[in-house]
Order: C-alpha cells, then structure tokens, then sequence
C-alpha cells in the first residue's frame, strides 16, 4: 500500500517516477485539483514536487498544515510561493554543467550529512543542480545546505506538528527524466525518510504498460 502522496498536476517526469516499478508500491499520485482530507488520511507523507501548481497549492493549504499537524511528513522540492509556505524563494541561473568547468565547486558548498537524507552521500550525490535559493526561512528552521554565497538551499521546520524539509533540488523532477543517472542514491534515501522504507537498491526503469491509451482508466 502507498505511504507516499505525490502531488500531481500533469507533469510526466512526476508521472514516471511514481508508475516506475521500484517506487510504485511507495508513491501514490494525488491529482492536485483533488486534494481532500480524505485522499491522504491514510498516507504518511506528501511529496510536493518542482513545477508544482503553487495556486492551486494555496487554496489547498489548510489541508496541508493539517497534515502536519497529524505529525506526519511534508516533502518540497524546486519552486515555492509565500502565499502558502512561511518563506521566502527567489530564482537564480541553473548550473547545469559545473561538474565540466569545474568538479570542485557544486551549487552547494556545505551540507549537514547527519541528516537522514544526506547520510551516506557524497557531494556530487547531494546535490546535482540547484533552482533558486531560499532567503528568507522560519525562525525554528534547521539549515541542511548553502552555497557558497550562504544562501539556504535546503532546510526544515518542526513548527507544525510534523517535519517540512524543503530544498530547492529537484530529485523527484530530475529522477523522473532520467538524464541523471545517480540519483537513485538521492531518492532512495528521501523515501525511506518519508515512509520508513528503503527502495531495492536497483535502477529506476520505466514500465511502458504505465503508458499510452491502454493505461488510462
């Protein structure tokens, strides 16, 4: 049974991940102009991946306080608004090509590896690109990664009852494509943080049953 909401707005690089055959028993879509209490009453965490519909989000977000108030657990990866999360976002250029020009400086310059996530990790591991920066976050914020300027790139937040860790990477986005190859070691450990499981340690493939007209029901 799914522990795992994965907030769906049509993206199909968050429609591959959550169909792959190693996370399909973990993740389950939730279509975000669908969102109820009681579409994710049973489920552990939610998954709010990049390119996410943020106005829609903002009408849904009392339902997502409430969920954390329940003690459970909430996942923001890429994009966010300040009209439904205590923070503040700002775009910035994309460095897609700094492990060519040059391996030793990644978008992030310092990373808490005690943290769950980030355990075991390497720096190429933990970070890959980043989407913008946070610069301004909640008071009770634990900082788990900046750049080299210190801006925040990832953080969270027990204020609500339950756990919000949000980073500007975009693991779901980016495994979902699958021009990364290494993220599996990222998302592995995302999701047994979320729900408690650990994935096979196998590569992500994609179930081409999962596609075309014979999927839709």
């Amino acid at each position: 049974m799914a522990k795992i909401g994965l907030i769906f707005n049509g993206v199909w690089s968050h429609y591959a991940l959550a169909t792959a055959p190693k996370y399909r028993d973990l993740y389950q879509l939730l279509y975000v102009h669908d969102l109820d209490a009681a579409a994710v009453r049973d489920l552990d965490a939610l998954a709010i991946p990049f390119q996410s519909n943020q106005a829609v989000l903002t009408e849904k977000k009392a339902l997502i306080y409430d969920f954390l108030r329940a003690g459970k657990k909430v996942f923001l990866e890429g994009d966010s608004s300040t009209a439904w999360l205590d923070a503040q976002w700002e775009d910035r250029p994309v460095n897609n090509y700094w492990w060519v020009t040059d391996p030793t400086k990644p978008p992030v310059s310092d990373t808490n590896y005690d943290h769950p996530v980030y355990q075991g990790l390497t720096p190429r591991q933990a970070c890959w690109h980043t989407h913008g920066v946070y610069t301004r976050v909640p008071a009770s914020a634990e900082i788990i990664q900046t750049n080299a300027e210190g801006d925040i790139i990832t953080w969270q937040t027990h204020e609500h009852g339950g756990t919000l860790l949000a980073t500007t990477l975009d693991p779901i986005v980016e495994h979902g494509v699958q021009q990364i190859t290494h993220l599996d070691n990222y998302m592995d450990r995302l999701t047994e943080w979320l729900c408690g499981v650990r994935p096979e340690p196998t590569r992500l493939t994609i179930d081409a049953a999962a596609y075309g007209p014979g999927a839709l029901v």
